[in-house]
């Protein structure tokens, strides 16, 4: 957990040079978080729960199983809660939403 008691502008920093040395040297990083907006980045989201791999996919398809991830004591980003709750009012918006751009464009597009 590298941004692990950083300030919010640390956590960016040190998030945009592991992504600059991925696209850079062309390597595959392993990290483990617990800010969902940084999984959020990834190429792809493998959730654990008591050691074993209970969920895997993209980050997209991860985060739109918003009632699976709080079973297992997770969050997702905050917009795409604000997403998948605006949703279950009736809403029509997408419930994998990843940023609060993506969340615009779907409530504009319904409407």
């Amino acid at each position: 957990e590298p941004t692990a008691m950083l300030d919010p502008q640390g956590r960016r920093e040190v998030i945009s040079t592991v992504m600059e040395l991925c696209r850079q040297e062309k390597i595959t990083v392993l990290l483990i978080t617990h800010y969902m907006e940084e999984a959020t980045l990834a190429d792809r989201v493998i959730v654990m729960d008591s050691g074993s791999i209970v969920m895997s996919g993209t980050p997209r398809q991860i985060f739109s199983r918003y009632e699976e991830l709080a079973s297992y004591g997770l969050e997702v980003p905050q917009v795409t809660r604000l997403a998948c709750e605006l949703a279950n009012e009736g809403v029509p918006v997408r419930r994998d939403v990843l940023t609060a751009e993506e969340l615009v464009q779907s409530i504009c597009g319904a409407m």
